[in-house]
């Protein structure tokens, strides 16, 4: 199965950026036939993974999945 039937025929697309010291990373999800309460919830994860994999870079450590982090684990 390809994904979600919202998804198929969707895009991502990762650019990086150098400014600086600094790398950007500019992320798109592109190419929805439709907004639908899915793309919504697909924007909320690719935040999420976004965030976790800046701490990933950051500390050594990332968090891909909130639910599996326990609360002692954050500085």
């Amino acid at each position: 199965m390809p994904g979600p039937p919202e998804w198929v025929g969707t895009t991502v697309r990762w650019d990086l950026r150098q400014d600086g010291d600094y790398t950007i990373v500019l992320f798109s999800h592109e190419g929805w036939r439709e907004q639908v309460e899915f793309m919504n919830h697909c924007s909320t994860k690719w935040a999420t993974f976004l965030m976790s994999l800046k701490q990933r870079l950051e500390t050594g450590q990332g968090a891909p999945d909130p639910h599996d982090v326990r609360i002692s684990d954050w500085h």
